[in-house]
């Protein structure tokens, strides 16, 4: 990906808690797929940042559309891609 935008720090800190916290989250991404996983961990490949799933699964930061999870007893939607 030759044309690779890094998330914004905000956007980071959510991924990190979900992943620090082992909380299960459902992830969409930008093709309308869709993980209800937990994250294991957050990792830079060819300088492209990454989210392994506990499924195995690898997802470019760059195709998230949207993040939900509950935090605190609260539920929250993060948005990654506008308009998702």
């Amino acid at each position: 990906m030759t044309d690779y935008q890094p998330i914004s720090c905000d956007l980071y800190d959510w991924l990190e808690i979900a992943a620090r916290w082992q909380l299960l989250v459902t992830i969409s991404s930008r093709e309308g797929r869709q993980w209800a996983d937990k994250i294991r961990t957050i990792e830079a490949r060819d300088g492209v940042e990454y989210l392994l799933l506990e499924s195995g699964e690898r997802l470019s930061l760059a195709e998230l559309a949207t993040l939900d999870l509950v935090w605190q007893g609260e539920a929250k939607r993060v948005h990654f891609a506008p308009g998702s």
